[in-house]
């Protein structure tokens, strides 16, 4: 099963004409996946020529090179029953990102869903992931994450690890790892709320209009 099929499939509209609106696309993997799946009224956006030029001429798709922010979003002047920020929130820093959010909320239809997939900032690797990419301004832990959407206007339906794939041995590591690291994290900071629940390299969000 496909990352997409594993993560994504089920909050998929099920009106294949429905609009769906992907943010910071890139080569547009996803897009493709919703093309196979027959849905014909996606829009496609990044702020990178290429990877938009490689998506032009796609029946039921309108790509667009632009940077995905609230006057953006704003600028669109329509609503989506989908949209989709993969891996792309955490370029927006502390300041700029409640304003984008709100503008996301606001660019739902009354049902309408979004997905907010980000690396885990909780885990240790956070600070590698970080540093590898200059333009990673701001990292999200779980609770980090919720907080941001539900500050701003939208209700989170579900938070959880994105489903990798990965083989049964590794995933038993994976545990065993993730629960020593949180026992660290006891002896630092003593038990609460904060301490993460999700040991996966990627988080992924779905919340509605509140």
């Amino acid at each position: 099963m496909s990352l997409y099929e594993a993560n994504y499939r089920r909050w998929l509209p099920e009106d294949r004409k429905a609009p769906i609106l992907d943010l910071g696309c890139g080569q547009g993997d996803f897009v493709r996946y919703l093309h196979s799946l027959g849905y014909r009224n996606i829009t496609a956006v990044d702020h990178d020529k290429e990877a938009i030029a490689a998506l032009q001429g796609i029946e039921g798709v309108s790509a667009i090179q632009a940077r995905a922010d609230a006057a953006f979003l704003k600028g669109l002047k329509r609503k989506w029953a989908l949209i989709v920020a993969k891996q792309m929130i955490y370029y927006f820093d502390r300041r700029e990102a409640p304003t984008f959010v709100r503008g996301l909320a606001n660019a739902l239809v009354e049902d309408g869903r979004l997905v907010v997939e980000i690396f885990n900032g909780a885990l240790l690797s956070s600070r590698f992931t970080e540093l590898k990419d200059p333009g990673i301004l701001t990292a999200y832990t779980e609770n980090g994450l919720k907080r941001l959407l539900e500050a701003n206007g939208l209700e989170v339906e579900e938070l959880e690890g994105v489903r990798t794939g990965s083989g049964a041995l590794y995933r038993a590591l994976q545990a065993i790892w993730f629960e020593l690291y949180k026992a660290l994290l006891i002896l630092e900071r003593g038990r609460d709320d904060e301490l993460p629940r999700i040991g996966s390299k990627s988080l992924i969000a779905v919340a509605r209009r509140a």
